[in-house]
């Protein structure tokens, strides 16, 4: 048998390094975020932010028309608005439901109306808010007033706009438009969106995830013109979410990097002006093609690295969660087709959730693809890094299905339908993926008892969530993948399907007591042990089990000083926890130790009194059987790796792969009659930390037992 030669890791990953450092706009490696990365010492974290509301808490914008919605007088929906939101009949503007600061609040619109206001004053005795100073230009028919909120109001508030006229012509009720109420101590230019609390509140992550500002589960937008603009109004009604102009905005003001959820049924056209308004900007409405001087809305600031994820929770078929039923029905479509790419070897087409499993990852790959043409092939996995998002723990596997299916279409140039031009590696369409990093106690918080929350503490985080997290990093990073979680923390009273099991009181109770920020850093702790390297909190200001701000007391500014936000404080500074998944090199690894960490990709079996798993050659029609085997050395090395199999047919071949990069290949001698044999060895190198190693027969079924690895 031929010597094999040695395969280096090390010089590989650094020619990948000197490819992907370029720019495109100019510029060198993204350093948002003060140049904290995934591969930093300390973590790498983020956070998501909600759809901007009147009832939110987050206090987030210095207009507050931006969080405001509108409503008829007798609290109906249908205002009559317009493309850009805003009413074509009289309406109430409602900007409160918590709490908010006493001051004037100045009102600018274009047009006329009758004002009034109601609202609530936290102290009984406290002086009820109204308007003052109301004047009218009539030569630019603008109206302009003070909203004077004496003292804390609380509950919902609004402002009431009788007797509207959109212009001096008008004679009926017929609306007004832009719009503005300005918080005090802001100018009344525009020239500041976010106000200064929220701001700080944002310092403590390195990324902004806007899935709920862009309301991704329920945003049914097929084409650019049904998305909503700048130009419009208050929260939008319809369910599209608001401006993506707005989120960049957001990550461009804080210096954050940015996470986007493209919605679950837009067509390519929307695909491609998106990545071009990320890009080079928009005039509001449409996006530029072309580097602006002068941009009306400018894009993702270069140097912050920009996430895309398709839709979110596509898996997920709860309340809420409509992505689902519509990319099922897309998929349903899709596997209709013998020609299209999630039927290239034949096995979707009758098997719709196969196929939706396919879809998911097939839709989220020409996402990539259309970022890539307009981003270019430099700014991939640097700047811009697409997510395959599914569900934890490879439940129900969404995430095996998907890299799998990534691999065997796109690992081949196909010259017949389904078409595929370039062989790409599935680390060239997704710079990371995996589930959510949620965590749970075994004992349910039901009371505020000393004995039910000092039980409740101590079980949280509780060992499935370890073993979700190992699932997921082996997976990912077995295909060359960062193991990312799209969301996750604790969420004490909630559940999957994002209802809650207890009050709203309780939940908030929970969040808020001391013990909650040392079990946030031990789960933090758990989750890079386990292969974890980058977790997007949920949610800044949301439902109370998730909220990192007060539930209890409402804030009349943005939180920066919860127990769940010091626990991020803790988390973002202190160095990252050392993996423990899988073997410390060098290891004799039987793949059948039930108390390993290895997985066996489902087909094959175990024989040989089950000491030996089978490995067939995958084709155009099969992914074969393989073994995915975490490892860990302590220090740059090179090790020597062995396999011991049975009964390999002449000719028998298996493939070694580390980290989604193909390092070479064991040429067996011929066994039979259940004779054990072992392998000369690959000699790799390998940097320290955690490796995913994985074996895959490129040629004949051969039975394999263990993996053995000694210092070369």
């Amino acid at each position: 048998m031929p010597r094999i030669a040695v395969y280096s890791i090390l010089m590989f990953i650094s020619a990948l390094i000197l490819v992907s450092c370029g720019s495109g706009d100019g510029s060198s490696v993204p350093n948002g975020t003060a140049q904290i990365d995934v591969d930093s010492e300390t973590s790498y974290i983020g956070i998501g932010v909600g759809q901007l509301s009147y009832y939110d808490g987050a206090h987030a914008t210095a207009d507050l028309v931006y969080e405001s919605e509108f409503r008829t007088s007798d609290w109906g929906y249908d205002v009559g608005a317009d493309s850009n939101g805003a009413p074509t009949k009289d309406f109430q503007m409602i900007f409160c439901s918590k709490r908010l600061s006493a001051g004037t609040y100045k009102l600018v619109f274009t047009g006329q109306a009758v004002l009034g206001v109601s609202a609530s004053a936290e102290n009984p005795s406290g002086e009820h808010a109204y308007i003052q100073n109301q004047q009218y230009s009539t030569t630019t028919n603008t109206t302009t007033a003070d909203l004077v909120i004496p003292s804390v109001i609380y509950d919902n508030a609004w402002i009431n706009f009788s007797n509207t006229r959109r212009t001096a012509a008008s004679t009926f009720s017929d609306g007004v438009t832009q719009l503005h109420l300005w918080r005090p101590g802001y100018p009344v230019d525009g020239s500041v969106i976010f106000t200064r609390e929220f701001i700080a509140a944002m310092q403590k992550f390195h990324i902004i995830r806007g899935m709920e500002l862009v309301s991704a589960n329920g945003n049914d937008t097929v084409t650019w013109s049904q998305r909503p603009s700048m130009r419009h109004l208050a929260v939008p009604a319809n369910g599209k979410g608001q401006p993506w102009e707005l989120l960049i905005l957001l990550a461009n003001t804080t210096d954050k990097d940015l996470w986007i959820n493209v919605p679950t049924c837009a067509d390519d056209d929307y695909l491609k002006k998106l990545a071009q308004l990320v890009r080079y900007g928009s005039d509001g409405l449409y996006p530029y093609t072309s580097v602006q001087a002068h941009p009306v809305y400018p894009p993702l600031n270069p140097k912050l690295r920009l996430y895309v994820e398709y839709g979110n929770e596509l898996w997920n078929s709860g309340p809420g969660f409509q992505g689902f039923g519509w990319s099922l029905a897309l998929a349903d479509l899709a596997r209709q087709n013998l020609n299209h790419p999630i039927n290239y070897d034949n096995a979707a087409s009758n098997d719709r959730y196969l196929a939706h499993r396919r879809w998911i990852a097939y839709r989220s790959s020409q996402i990539s693809l259309m970022f890539r043409s307009v981003f270019g092939d430099a700014l991939m996995m640097s700047r811009v890094r697409p997510i395959l998002a599914s569900q934890v723990g490879d439940a129900n596997i969404y995430l095996s299905e998907g890299l799998k299916w990534a691999e065997g279409f796109y690992g081949k140039t196909r010259t017949a339908e389904p078409f595929n031009a370039m062989v790409r590696k599935v680390s060239d369409i997704w710079w990371g993926g995996g589930g959510a990093a949620y965590y749970d106690s075994l004992t349910p918080p039901d009371d505020i008892s000393e004995v039910t929350m000092s039980a409740y503490f101590e079980g949280l985080p509780n060992k499935q969530f370890a073993k979700d997290i190992a699932t997921d990093a082996i997976w990912t990073r077995g295909y060359g993948l960062k193991s990312v979680a799209y969301e996750g923390g604790p969420g004490p009273g909630g559940s999957a399907l994002g209802s809650i099991g207890g009050s709203r009181e309780l939940s908030a109770t929970y969040n808020a007591d001391p013990r909650m920020k040392s079990r946030m850093l031990e789960a933090h702790r758990m989750y890079q042990e386990n292969g974890g390297q980058m977790l997007v909190y949920y949610v800044y200001s949301g439902s109370e089990p998730w909220s990192f701000v007060n539930g209890l007391i409402p804030s009349l500014v943005s939180d920066s000083n919860t127990t769940k936000l010091q626990a991020i404080d803790t988390i973002r500074t202190q160095h990252n926890a050392v993996a423990t998944l899988g073997y410390a090199l060098p290891a004799t690894i039987w793949l059948h130790d039930l108390n390993s960490s290895v997985i066996m990709n489902s087909g094959g079996g175990w024989g040989y009194d089950s000491t030996a798993y089978r490995l067939s050659p995958r084709s155009d029609t099969t992914d074969g059987e393989f073994a995915l085997i975490p490892v860990r050395s302590e220090r740059q090395q090179t090790y020597s790796f062995f396999v011991s199999t049975y009964d390999a047919p002449a000719g028998s071949k298996l493939e070694m792969l580390i980290d989604g990069i193909a390092v070479g290949v064991w040429q067996l001698e011929y066994s039979n009659n259940g004779q054990l044999q072992l392998s000369t060895p690959l000699n790799i190198a390998l940097t320290s930390g955690l490796h995913i190693i994985r074996i895959r027969s490129s040629q004949g079924v051969v039975w394999i037992k263990e993996l053995r690895s000694t210092i070369s």
